[in-house]
């Protein structure tokens, strides 16, 4: 069995995902990855629905490999055309370019093609590991802003990403990282994120704790009067929160933002201990 029961509730949370919804999914081992991608995959099949799934830290045939293991029947599944996976550089990185655009274009192709042989929708699951690989975060972060919280298609994305490199995120693609998905899923974390609510209120704890209450609310009242950053204003572009701040205090902004970041790993179950994998009969 698994270790936290919270993990089975993510599974639970995933396969009963609605369409048009764009998650992220953090995860620590292959482990983890697999058994909540294909979950999720598994759910879009028994609707009627195909799959696009893009390889990037294992190659498409070890992925193949993998959902033969978990129990999908990838041959069938493939050469009915419900199921097509790519590797990232035929998708992703193409010539050592991101195109978010294209990418866009590339989907919305097999998105047809899905419909034309009678699908009622697609489950997308890409991994990100390449963008971090090839220092192309900053393209990722486009790219994922270009798709959106929510998509008016029969179509619903799981965004995998290796909590070893989201950690190592400059903190403000972090924070728009999390801002441009609806739903967060980790083995101990599943709902959806009201970026507006979520982000005001940690960044509000932590200038608390740094600075005691008086002091909070000094530097929110500065913010305003002297930036015209209001909490809403910080909810709608977290850089804007920095860059006031960075004015205000200059360095010791690092020392916040930081700690801001930490809180949100933390709440969302990007920091918390390895779960055991689960054991077989």
């Amino acid at each position: 069995m698994y270790q936290s029961l919270k993990f089975d509730e993510s599974l639970d949370y995933v396969r009963d995902l609605e369409a048009g919804n764009h998650c992220v999914f953090f995860y620590r081992d292959s482990h983890e990855k697999h058994e909540v991608l294909f979950s999720f995959l598994q759910a879009g099949f028994q609707k009627g629905e195909g799959a696009i799934y893009i390889a990037a830290q294992e190659t498409p045939a070890k992925i193949r490999k993998s959902m033969k293991d978990f129990g999908l029947k990838v041959k069938a599944l493939e050469k009915d055309g419900a199921l097509r996976i790519f590797s990232y550089d035929e998708w992703y990185i193409i010539d050592g370019e991101v195109n978010a655009a294209q990418i866009l274009e590339s989907a919305k192709r097999v998105f047809d093609e899905a419909i034309e042989i009678g699908l009622k929708g697609i489950h997308g699951c890409g991994e990100a590991a390449c963008f971090f690989e090839h220092n192309k975060e900053k393209e990722l972060l486009e790219y994922e802003l270009m798709i959106g919280k929510k998509l008016d298609l029969p179509v619903t994305v799981l965004c995998a990403y290796d909590v070893d490199h989201v950690k190592s995120l400059d903190e403000k693609l972090f924070f728009n990282l999390i801002k441009a998905h609806g739903p967060v899923v980790t083995s101990s974390f599943s709902q959806e994120i009201k970026f507006e609510n979520f982000f005001p209120k940690i960044t509000g704890n932590v200038l608390e704790t740094i600075f005691g209450k008086a002091g909070k609310k000094a530097i929110l009242t500065m913010l305003d009067e002297s930036y015209s950053i209001t909490p809403q204003r910080i909810a709608e572009d977290p850089d804007s929160l920095i860059e006031g701040l960075e004015e205000l205090i200059g360095s010791g902004t690092q020392v916040i933002t930081k700690s801001i970041a930490t809180q949100m790993h933390s709440k969302m179950g990007i920091t918390q201990s390895q779960i055991r994998p689960r054991k077989k009969n």
